[in-house]
């Protein structure tokens, strides 16, 4: 009897579950009353911030589900690739009709319409075929993912819609680096297939999988690129890079080298430069037209050997390039003494040839990386070194242009070296992914200046020692279903000698160590994509920056480095809103000690006299100041035509500036209006046309006097059957605009106008075979290079 009514109570049970379940039913179909299989349906709460489940419909078109009572009102979204997404708004149980309207999908230059992918059912999913279709001819793996139905993609994230972050298998083997998917290239792929009803085979807890299926890659033994790229400036020669690569895969192995040489012919010249300086005793206007050209030439080889199977990785490389300069300057200046009384004008023309003869560089590194389960480590060993460069600086000057006055001569150099070593390692932790390691580097660096008896200045004979321990640490993990936080913190500990003819100078000489905190959470706010984040930078010197040697510029300027000179640092809060093409970023930086070029007064350094009627270039450090910043941007893609507008609106705090005796504190601040535009034409042509406007403005302590106008024209098209040629022809400076800007202080005000001409470049590249090597080396001294690459120019 008590079984009887157990039996009966359930059966009431389960009657009564019929009874709150509604079944839904939706049907797709195009604008010609098609019925379209394989849509993309999402099942999302009402106010569309989350998923709650998806699928995708039959041949038929539709798509059947069970839900339950309480969870109505609901909003049904279809979509399929080709097509205008839509939702419908769902309150009972009923049949739902949707209609979509084709509409071609823009993936980077590639126009997509759905009939052209082709998908099919498979056990618990859908796959879909790459091969041969316009996907495989995208850019990269996560562009591919977008255009396969259920996937949806932010950034490098892959989610299933519905059912959270998948697993993933390449060939049924289970992706345990992010790198493998990464590296996975678009024409290789062969299908795709998407699992929302996993078998027994996987986990209980697996809601989704991806598994993707890839080709052999033809890439067996030689393959490579050839460019030639041909440019010419307006009032320069012709100026020309040919570069080639090649690559031979054996097995595991890549054997690969390049060539490259490049003959850089530019211009540019200031038709005004104005100087107004005031000492006590003094006062003085210089104005000027100077005319610039530069010639440089650089060569450069490289070799390399690299090796890599499922576990580990492991390369070498070495490079050597080489470069010359030559340049030349040519003046007009005229200086008005207006005190002490009575005024004098002098007029000088001037000119002057700097030589720089070849000088080579040499640069070996070498990196292995190895896998251990999800985790994986890799170190990189890395040695720059260039040799003493010599460059010889020939000046003549004259009342008239027969350069009737006697010249000087002056002469300076540079040897820079450096070796270091990182240590990178990365994996999951405690649910999210830990990443931590630390590089270090060691410096010498030599200078040499001899400067012409008659300019009464010392030569320079001096060293830098430098040596940089860096350490850090970075989290990031999910805190709730659709928000993850990531933290890190970075280390850097620096030392640097300044030995000066042989003598440590300890006033010259500094030990720093500075903590970078960096902190970002983001994720999905009412619908929209949001992410706060805080991140601090800094900015060090160049190394010639950093040296006291006067560099002659003419009768009446001068440069010089400063090696008291700090390390300049940022600290950024932003806030990044973003939904469909529209985005929104709110930012506020305090910056300390910010590195800005800036005129001023030249004392002589040997009498500690002010020198009247000239003018001193140089580098110092800006008092600390605030900046608020605004920035909309917009990116819709519309049939062809991509474009790209963006408005920002800048403002800082607490940057003051003299003018003289007088104090300016309130500036204006800055308006910059962009559009960038790319449009993808038939028969594979594309063109990108841009264009930037900055009406007003100030920048660190320059003002805009007067509006600035780039722009950029670019049209490209690729050839043959694969695709393997590629021609670009592009302009920039297409309106031949200047620029206007002031610098102002207490004891000189300088006003300039300059002038880039426009600048013409023709590309013709052609790759054969698709392998490219695999060299994973990421290099010790990215940073170390950057700053003596920025004196060696």
């Amino acid at each position: 009897m008590k079984r009887l009514f157990l039996l009966i109570s359930l059966l009431m049970m389960v009657g009564s579950l019929e009874v709150s379940a509604l079944d839904l039913r939706v049907v797709v179909y195009d604008e010609a009353g098609e019925p379209i299989p394989y849509a993309t349906i999402k099942v999302k709460s009402i106010d569309g911030t989350k998923v709650l489940t998806g699928g995708v419909t039959r041949d038929d078109g539709s798509f059947t589900l069970q839900i339950e009572q309480h969870q109505l009102p609901l909003l049904l979204e279809a979509s399929l690739i080709g097509f205008t997404p839509k939702e419908v708004r769902c309150e009972s149980s009923t049949d739902y009709k949707i209609i979509l309207q084709e509409s071609a999908l823009e993936l980077e230059e590639l126009s997509v319409t759905a009939n052209r992918i082709p998908h099919r059912m498979v056990a618990g999913g859908i796959s879909t075929s790459i091969e041969a279709s316009p996907l495989a001819n995208l850019s990269d793996v996560y562009s591919v993912l977008r255009g396969v139905p259920l996937v949806e993609i932010e950034g490098t994230e892959v989610r299933v819609a519905g059912k959270g972050t998948p697993i993933i298998y390449i060939n049924d083997r289970l992706m345990t680096d992010p790198n493998q998917l990464r590296n996975l290239k678009p024409y290789l792929i062969r299908d795709i297939e998407v699992l929302t009803n996993p078998g027994a085979r996987y986990s209980s807890s697996t809601e989704s999988v991806i598994k993707i299926y890839t080709k052999r890659e033809q890439g067996t033994g030689l393959s490579g690129e050839v460019k030639l790229d041909l440019n010419n400036q307006i009032g320069s020669p012709m100026g020309y890079q040919p570069y080639l690569r090649l690559n031979y895969r054996l097995n595991n192995w890549d054997f690969f080298t390049s060539v490259m040489y490049k003959d850089e012919q530019t211009n540019h010249s200031f038709p005004s430069l104005r100087t107004h300086g005031k000492t006590d005793q003094s006062e003085w206007i210089n104005q000027s037209t100077t005319k610039h050209k530069e010639g440089v030439q650089t060569q450069e080889y490289t070799v390399g050997i690299n090796y890599e199977d499922e576990v580990q990785s492991a390369g070498f490389r070495y490079r050597i390039a080489a470069d010359k300069e030559d340049s030349w300057m040519f003046s007009d200046l005229t200086s008005n003494h207006l005190r002490p009384t009575p005024e004098a004008v002098e007029r000088y023309f001037g000119k002057s040839q700097t030589l720089k003869p070849w000088n080579a560089s040499h640069r070996p590194n070498l990196y292995y990386l190895r896998r251990f389960g999800d985790w994986k480590a890799q170190i990189d060993l890395d040695y720059f070194q260039t040799g003493m460069s010599h460059s010889t600086e020939r000046a003549a000057e004259g009342h008239t242009e027969a350069y009737e006055l006697s010249g000087v001569e002056n002469s300076h150099g540079a040897k820079y070296q450096s070796a270091g070593g990182r240590l990178d390692i990365s994996g999951p932790l405690w649910g999210g992914r830990l990443e931590m390691g630390g590089e270090y580097s060691k410096v010498h660096n030599r200078f040499y200046n001899h400067l012409d008896a008659s300019l009464s200045l010392t030569d320079l004979d001096t060293e830098q020692r430098e040596q940089l321990l860096a350490l850090y640490l970075e989290y990031q993990r999910k805190i709730a279903s659709e928000w993850s936080a990531t933290a890190g913190l970075r280390m850097e500990h620096l030392e640097n000698k300044y030995i000066d003819k042989g003598v440590l100078d300890p006033d010259k000489s500094h030990t720093t160590t500075n903590l970078f905190p960096t902190l970002a959470v983001s994720g999905r706010l009412w619908g929209v994509r949001t992410e706060l984040s805080f991140r601090s930078r800094i900015n060090r010197p160049s190394y010639v920056q950093l040296q006291p040697q006067y560099l002659y510029v003419s009768r009446y300027e001068y440069k010089v480095g400063d090696p008291n000179l700090k390390d300049a640092i940022d600290y950024s809060t932003a806030l990044t809103l973003s939904k469909s093409w529209l985005t929104t970023i709110l930012s506020h930086t305090y910056s300390r000690d910010c590195l800005t070029p800036e005129t001023a007064l030249f004392t002589d350094p040997t009498t500690g006299v002010v020198r009247p009627y000239i003018t001193l270039y140089k580098t110092v450090n800006a008092p600390p100041h605030h900046a608020l910043s605004a920035a909309m941007v917009a990116s819709p893609t519309i049939k062809w035509w991509k474009p790209t507008f963006t408005l920002r609106l800048s403002k800082m705090i607490g940057y003051d500036l003299w003018n003289f005796e007088e104090r300016i504190t309130n500036r204006k601040p800055t308006l910059a209006l962009s559009v960038a535009n790319q449009l993808t034409l038939p028969r594979d042509i594309s063109m990108v046309f841009n264009v930037g406007y900055t009406p007003f403005g100030n920048e660190d302590n320059m003002e805009f006097t007067a509006p600035i106008l780039t722009s950029y024209a670019e049209i490209s098209k690729q050839w043959l059957k694969e695709k393997n040629l590629l021609t670009t022809l592009s302009i920039s400076n297409l309106f031949n605009t200047t620029h206007s800007v002031r610098t102002a202080t207490r004891y000189s005000v300088m006003e300039s106008t300059e002038h880039v001409p426009p600048r013409i470049a023709f590309t013709i590249s052609y790759r054969f075979n698709s392998s490219k090597d695999k060299y994973q080396g990421t290099g010790a001294l990215e940073s170390v290079i950057d700053r003596m690459t920025a004196g060696h120019n």
